[in-house]
């Protein structure tokens, strides 16, 4: 796969198997605006969803743990730009930030599988991430900057950017567990933008656990 407050994402992660999963960082749903997920393909996702899911399935059950970001990206580049991937619910924005879509959570809890759509001007935080993972452009131009870390003064940890790259449909990159590849994800043109994300982590128990934020 923000300019919310609170840049860790303003989902609340319910305990049990079935968690409301709102649609954005910023969302703050009424009640009865929610929708209820379970684990498995999610609500509107279509048979190509579920055939992604079954090829990170295979690729990554006897990968070495070094290996699982190459096997999401192996398996993101065969589905990444399919016209038919993504229903048209799941190209739906938000006005204030960029929105997620939640399309698949694995009931072993290994990996869950993500549509983030991106109106002109919204961006992340610069970020790490606490799994590995693999993300990709479905549709668009966004830019991905690339920013280093080290120490300004003892204790005090300081960003500088390296590298600000345009990416388009069919570039996927992969992200390891930790700061050391910060980095933010924008879209700067005047279209809309869709990326695809596979992350190692149960994102419908814990949606905010992904990212380690580094600047607000």
């Amino acid at each position: 796969m923000d300019s919310t407050k609170d840049t860790r994402d303003n989902f609340s992660a319910d305990a049990g198997t079935v968690t409301p999963f709102p649609g954005h960082p910023a969302a703050n749903l009424a009640r009865n605006q929610r929708q209820t997920h379970s684990y498995g393909l999610q609500p509107e996702s279509g048979p190509l969803v579920a055939e992604l899911a079954r090829t990170v399935h295979a690729a990554i059950k006897n990968c070495a743990p070094h290996g699982l970001s190459a096997a999401a990206k192996a398996s993101l580049r065969g589905y990444l730009c399919e016209p038919e991937l993504l229903n048209i619910s799941h190209k739906e924005a938000s006005d204030h930030t960029y929105r997620r879509h939640l399309l698949y959570a694995a009931e072993d809890r290994s990996f869950s599988i993500l549509a983030i759509v991106w109106n002109p001007g919204q961006c992340t935080p610069i970020h790490g991430h606490t799994a590995w993972g693999a993300a990709g452009v479905h549709t668009g131009n966004p830019y991905c900057e690339s920013f280093t870390n080290y120490e300004s003064a003892p204790q005090v940890l300081s960003l500088r950017s390296e590298m600000k790259m345009r990416l388009h449909p069919g570039d996927i990159a992969t992200v390891e567990p930790g700061i050391d590849d910060a980095h933010r994800i924008g879209n700067d043109t005047i279209s809309r933008c869709i990326t695809v994300h596979v992350y190692g982590r149960d994102l419908l128990a814990s949606p905010s656990s992904i990212n380690i934020v580094l600047n607000n």
